[in-house]
């Protein structure tokens, strides 16, 4: 009997990980690609360059999970929903396409350039998730900072910029929807900003 016993309990533990491999539902993986809706290229460049400093956020937005909330104090991520790169890797280069395609500078170059630029464009990461609301709909919101600071390391300007998109369906793919569209907000925003501040200099 013990013999039957043991065969049968080991048995059981041989099919548990077949049937968690059958009930759990893949992963969906998704990633940032914000349509901008871009004014005409400048016909004359600023004459100088930028350069973009890596993005600074909390933790939770240099992973891949896609997070969602219930209130301003919590945070939960979806389980089998995530995005394909981290939310500051990703952020970084819609940031860079965005301003490359505006024509608004003579260069654009990425954190890891090793020359140097006139200007640097500091950027700080707020939000970057889903808002349920109460009354059973969502919204994304991306809130980020930027700081424009001089070659000389004088700070010429700040802006926060935040956007709030309502999303279609309250899920994952709803939510990165609108976050997308929320990212090409800002990033249409920002291109409108930095002129404003440089022709005060």
């Amino acid at each position: 009997m013990k013999i039957i016993k043991h065969l049968l309990m080991l048995g059981m533990v041989l099919l548990l990980p077949a049937c968690a491999r059958e009930i759990m539902p893949p992963i969906s993986e998704y990633t940032l690609s914000p349509v901008l809706q871009m004014p005409a290229p400048a016909n004359k460049p600023l004459p100088m360059s930028i350069k973009l400093s890596p993005v600074v956020a909390s933790q939770i937005f240099s992973t891949t999970d896609l997070y969602y909330g219930e209130n301003d104090f919590s945070r939960n991520h979806y389980a089998y929903s995530r995005w394909e790169d981290t939310p500051v890797n990703m952020l970084q280069l819609a940031l860079q396409d965005g301003l490359e395609r505006s024509g608004l500078f003579q260069a654009v170059l990425p954190s890891s350039s090793m020359a140097e630029a006139d200007a640097l464009l500091e950027t700080t990461l707020f939000d970057f998730s889903q808002h349920l609301q109460p009354d059973g709909g969502s919204v994304a919101v991306v809130r980020m900072r930027f700081y424009l600071v001089h070659e000389q390391g004088r700070l010429l300007a700040s802006k926060e910029l935040e956007s709030r998109v309502a999303t279609r369906t309250t899920d994952a793919k709803g939510t990165v929807g609108a976050i997308n569209t929320a990212v090409a907000n800002i990033v249409q925003d920002l291109i409108l900003w930095l002129p404003q501040v440089l022709d005060r200099q």
